[in-house]
């Protein structure tokens, strides 16, 4: 999603569906976006910064941290953000004739911020399967492998 920043004059109004290309913007818990709409508005501001008041909704596939399936994830963000247009940051987005900004990174920036660190929709999930169970309790350790027993009476005697 690109702006001319030479038509930049007062405000840029934006109401725009939005595709980020996911294999361009590569993170390892973001399956898919899907449905990105963004709404607000670009403008210089007094100081001659660039300001955007900008709300991206969406939804996010994510993996559930326990189950590994799909899981979809609202997004509701709003940006609200300033940048020097000469600032090494801004010129990174900016194309070669210094006169258009692509904004989806700024989009991806935000975007991963709101990935959740761990998440997941499953309560009852087996914990147990062949020849593994998950303990919780702190109590079953009282067992101790045979090949360490002689290690314990050692530690036992000293006592």
């Amino acid at each position: 999603m690109e702006i001319d920043l030479s038509k930049l004059n007062d405000i840029i109004n934006i109401d725009k569906d939005v595709i980020i290309d996911m294999t361009k913007y590569q993170h390892s818990s973001i399956k898919a976006l899907n449905n990105l709409h963004v709404l607000g508005y670009v403008k210089y501001n007094s100081s001659d910064n660039l300001e955007f008041n900008l709300n991206l909704t969406g939804n996010m596939i994510l993996e559930d941290a326990v189950t590994l399936e799909d899981i979809d994830y609202p997004l509701n963000i709003k940006i609200e953000e300033e940048y020097e247009i000469n600032d090494e940051f801004m010129q990174l987005y900016m194309k070669n004739n210094k006169n258009i900004l692509d904004i989806i990174p700024i989009l991806w920036e935000n975007i991963v911020l709101e990935v959740p660190i761990r998440l997941t929709t499953s309560d009852n999930v087996k914990l147990s399967g062949d020849g593994w169970s998950l303990n919780a309790d702190d109590n079953d350790f009282d067992d101790i492998d045979p090949r360490l027993a002689k290690l314990k009476e050692v530690l036992d005697r000293k006592e």
